[in-house]
């Protein structure tokens, strides 16, 4: 079966990439052709406004003196570019996708070398904040025709406790929804969410994120390719995304209790690779973290870890990967993984099942 998947824009997000990435895999070991649809942020003016726009910056720059920047899209642009530029061999190696999009003029015109069934997810694609690059309507496909394709939902995240959807959207979204052959959610609190909305002509189950559905060699595969280096051995390691002083306290408090030098990094480090991060995490005697998939592969390699939160991030995935794996307390460093490995092979029976289901003829 030929299969396209849609899920936010590429970018430097070492999770987001291995996310795709392993999704790609697990269709690839059933038999699908599988391809990315290579989504692009791209900062713009319309022509309209570039005139009045540049001309305000040119004012406020040379006559006001403020610290501007004319060209800012340019700008902005530029900078996207620079901070993928580690992660991007990995997206070309490993993960066959489609020329850079932009659009969805250009998405569709993709779409009409004519795909068997199409996938949005996983990662927060059904969280309407998160999706202005096509607008959460796009997320449910509606730019495709009504030409038999299958539309499946994997894994899609809606991770907030607040109704982010206003009346005109869940009128349209639901009947978007109805279309859709099959649906999985990635946390529990998101079916409590299609209830609702009354979203049950399809209904929803909750599937691990594809990072869960790859053996631990996948990765050490990664790890071991030749281009890492040991960093953390013996030491914390901290991956923290927004780095603020309240967070930094605990990493130090922490590295003090433990008698342990830390190794830091944040998303904005445009210097590590994503097996690099990968390695961070294996070689670590300890994990603190705020990221999501910092603290899933920290399960995956029986890594001791500490979530230290992340609000605008959204806590609900944290907190259902938990329960799904009946992790109670990570703050006493008392891990049972032979319990959590064990719940994974069961969730993964589950999370197969449900896609070999949603794509057969």
């Amino acid at each position: 079966m030929k299969i396209a998947l849609l899920n936010l824009p590429f970018d430097n997000n070492y999770g987001g990439n291995l996310q795709r990435y392993a999704l790609v895999k697990v269709l690839q070991y059933m038999g699908h052709d599988v391809v990315h649809i290579y989504l692009r942020t791209v900062y713009f003016l319309p022509w309209y406004l570039k005139p009045y726009s540049y001309l305000k910056r040119i004012i406020k720059k040379y006559i006001f003196r403020q610290d501007i920047c004319i060209l800012y899209e340019k700008y902005q642009n530029a900078e996207i570019d620079k901070s993928c530029e580690m992660v991007l061999p990995f997206y070309d190696h490993y993960i066959p996708h489609t020329t850079p999009v932009r659009s969805i003029k250009e998405i569709k015109q993709i779409c009409k070398n004519g795909f068997d069934a199409y996938i949005v997810g996983s990662d927060q694609v059904w969280r309407k904040s998160m999706t202005t690059a096509l607008g959460i309507k796009n997320y449910f496909f509606k730019f495709l025709d009504d030409n038999g394709a299958k539309r499946i939902a994997y894994a899609v995240s809606m991770d907030t406790s607040c109704c982010e959807f206003n009346n005109s959207d869940i009128r349209c979204l639901s009947k978007l929804y109805a279309k859709f052959d099959a649906v999985s959610v990635r946390e529990v609190s998101a079916l409590k969410q299609l209830n609702i909305y009354g979203w049950n002509t399809v209904k929803a189950e909750v599937t691990l994120d594809p990072t869960l559905l790859l053996s631990v060699d996948n990765y050490l595969m990664l790890v071991n390719s030749g281009a890492t280096v040991n960093l953390t051995s013996d030491k914390i390691f901290a991956y923290v995304l927004d780095q603020t002083s309240d967070k930094l306290k605990i990493v130090k408090e922490k590295a003090k209790s433990m008698d342990s030098d830390y190794f830091l990094l944040g998303i904005e480090t445009s210097d590590t690779t994503i097996e690099q991060w990968l390695n961070n995490i294996y070689h670590s005697k300890f994990v603190i973290t705020d990221s999501y998939h910092g603290t899933v592969f920290s399960i995956l390699f029986n890594k001791p870890f500490m979530f230290i939160g992340n609000e605008r991030r959204g806590n609900f995935r944290i907190e259902s990967l938990f329960s799904l794996l009946e992790i109670e307390n990570t703050d006493n460093c008392m891990f049972e993984w032979q319990k959590y490995n064990d719940k994974i092979s069961e969730l993964q029976k589950k999370s197969f099942r449900f896609l070999h289901n949603a794509l057969k003829s």
